[in-house]
């Protein structure tokens, strides 16, 4: 993860419809070679963000540099070096899923001769020869990666990518980014499953109401100000971290007190008396995290 040059550069970028501004003044960075992903709750302004990148919709104001580039004037140098998925992938289910890799080809002026390792990486080789009325939602999801993969991009844009896949075809779907990011490609991925992020983001952009409400590693964002701590005597040292001020709350059989310093914990228990028999740092997951920057239910 390269956080000195990002793949994608957002500043104080505004777009307004007639009754909304979608994006308002947003400032973000996508760091290169990484896996981000993009939450807010609906509305947010996470497809007009895409749709902006993409050059599918103008802006009023602000700024976009991708891969070094502004945007839009020189959208035409750095759309061979984008792939994307925007909704659901644009197939046509009537051909196979082979000839539908050639016509996408075709249509972005690349070659066949990444067809089949495409399909192969995918796991979609044995069923290349099907209709897509054949395939399930998340073999068209698959065949989408694919396609959109096939002129080698440095930088994937997938809006809802795992949007009604089963476990198993997210599962597959993951491991697929992840190869590709681990390849030093750059992928941005939008979810309204907060744990689908978690399992597969490096780093989180955060959007709320069209403005940036935070952004950073995932692990920095989940390891939190907070302090986990088992013992024996759980209610006594709820009550006595709570007199001391701390905001505590009983996570399994440990308590997460709101305080950052562990060492503080420990004298406050033992000065009543308890000695806890495990004490470190507290991680958060996504979903706690997500509603405490956003106070809203939807990812």
């Amino acid at each position: 993860m390269n956080l000195d040059q990002p793949a994608i550069e957002v500043d104080s970028l505004v777009k307004r419809y007639k009754r909304t501004t979608a994006l308002d003044g947003l400032d973000c960075a996508v760091p290169s070679g990484a896996i981000t992903g993009l939450l807010g709750p609906n509305g947010a302004g996470k497809t007009t963000l895409f749709r902006s990148l993409l050059g599918l919709t103008r802006t009023d104001s602000g700024n976009i540099r991708i891969l070094g580039q502004e945007i839009p004037a020189r959208l035409a140098e750095v759309t061979k070096k984008l792939g994307a998925i925007v909704e659901e992938p644009g197939t046509i289910r009537a051909l196979t899923g082979r000839v539908n890799m050639t016509v996408a080809a075709d249509q972005l002026g690349f070659g066949h001769e990444r067809i089949e390792e495409l399909l192969e990486f995918v796991g979609l080789q044995a069923d290349a020869g099907r209709k897509l009325d054949e395939y399930s939602k998340g073999m068209r999801q698959r065949l989408g990666l694919a396609a959109a993969l096939v002129g080698d991009p440095q930088l994937l844009l997938l809006d809802e990518p795992l949007d009604g896949l089963d476990p198993a075809g997210q599962m597959a779907f993951r491991a697929r980014l992840r190869d590709l990011a681990d390849s030093g490609r750059t992928v941005v991925v939008s979810s309204h499953d907060l744990a689908d992020i978690e399992a597969l983001a490096d780093y989180v952009i955060v959007l709320n109401h069209g403005r940036l409400v935070t952004q950073g590693p995932l692990e920095d964002l989940l390891s939190g100000a907070a302090t986990r701590v088992v013992t024996p005597s759980a209610e006594e040292a709820r009550t006595a971290l709570a007199d001391a001020g701390m905001d505590v709350r009983l996570d399994g059989t440990a308590l997460i007190a709101d305080e950052e310093d562990g060492s503080r914990v420990v004298r406050v228990l033992a000065e009543s008396g308890i000695y806890p028999s495990e004490v470190g740092p507290a991680r958060s997951t996504l979903e706690s995290v997500f509603l405490g920057i956003t106070g809203d239910d939807q990812g």
